[in-house]
C-alpha cells in the first residue's frame, strides 16, 4: 500500500475558506454579491481549485447559494444567524453536561478562576477580551472529554463577535462575563441543569447583541451610500 499523504492544496483550501467566510460575516461580501471563481482566485492569489472547494464548503454552511444557472451568490447571513446560535447553544449545552460528568475538579476550578480574572480585568483591549472569550468556550469543550464535540465547538466559534467585527458595549460585555461566571460556578458545583440554563440565556443574549449590531452596521452602510 503506498504511503498516505494529505493533499498539498488542503491548507490553501482552509485559508481560502476562512478568508471568504470572514469577508461574508464582516459584510465585505454583501448579500446577493456574485462569487466569481476567476475574480476570487486572482484576489487571493491562488488557483481556482481551492476557491471552488471553499465555495462548496460555504454552500454547505448556508453562507452562499447556488442558483439554477450555475451562479453562486452570497446569502443573507442575518437569516442564518439564529440557526447558527441555536447550534452553538446546543453544542455548548452538551459540553457543560459532559464537563459536569467527566471533568476533574482541577479543570473546572481553572475555568472558574479564569472567569474571575476576566471580570477583574474589566476593560482590557478587544484582542485580549476575544482571547479570553475563546479560551472560556473552548476550555469547557475540552473539559467535556469529547474530542468530536470540541472540534465542532471550535468550528462554530468562528461565528463569533470577532469574525463579525462586532464590538459589544461595556454593559453588554459585563452581562456576558456574568453569564460566564455563573456557568463556571455551576460547573464547579456539578450543577449541570443550572449550567445549561445559563448557557441558553447566554446565547439568547449573544443572538440579540449580534442582530442589534449587524442591523446598526447595515443602517450605517446605507447612510454612507451617495
Amino acid at each position: 500500500m503506498p504511503p498516505l499523504a494529505v493533499p498539498e492544496r488542503e491548507p490553501v483550501v482552509i485559508h481560502v475558506h476562512r478568508e471568504l467566510r470572514n469577508a461574508i460575516l464582516r459584510g465585505q461580501l454583501k448579500a446577493g454579491a456574485r462569487m466569481v471563481e476567476t475574480q476570487l482566485s486572482a484576489q487571493l492569489n491562488v488557483s481556482r481549485t481551492p476557491v471552488r472547494e471553499a465555495i462548496s464548503r460555504l454552500e454547505a454552511e448556508g453562507l452562499v447559494i447556488r442558483k439554477g444557472n450555475g451562479g453562486v451568490l452570497v446569502a443573507e447571513f442575518g437569516q442564518k444567524l439564529e440557526e447558527v446560535m441555536v447550534i452553538r447553544q446546543s453544542l455548548e449545552c452538551a459540553a457543560v453536561q459532559l464537563a459536569c460528568r467527566n471533568a476533574t475538579d482541577t479543570a473546572l476550578a481553572a475555568i472558574l478562576r479564569h472567569c474571575r480574572e476576566a471580570m477583574r480585568a474589566g476593560g482590557a483591549d478587544q484582542a485580549s477580551r476575544s482571547q479570553r472569550d475563546r479560551a472560556f468556550h473552548i476550555g469547557i469543550a475540552e473539559a467535556s472529554g469529547s474530542l468530536r464535540l470540541r472540534l465542532l465547538i471550535e468550528e462554530f466559534y468562528e461565528y463569533s463577535f470577532t469574525a463579525m467585527q462586532i464590538e459589544p458595549t461595556a454593559e453588554e460585555r459585563r452581562l456576558l462575563e456574568v453569564h460566564h461566571l455563573e456557568i463556571a460556578s455551576a460547573l464547579v458545583q456539578r450543577d449541570a441543569a443550572g449550567a445549561e440554563e445559563t448557557v441558553r440565556a447566554h446565547f439568547a443574549e449573544v443572538n440579540r447583541i449580534s442582530r442589534l449590531h449587524l442591523a446598526e452596521s447595515d443602517t450605517s452602510s446605507e447612510g454612507d451610500t451617495p
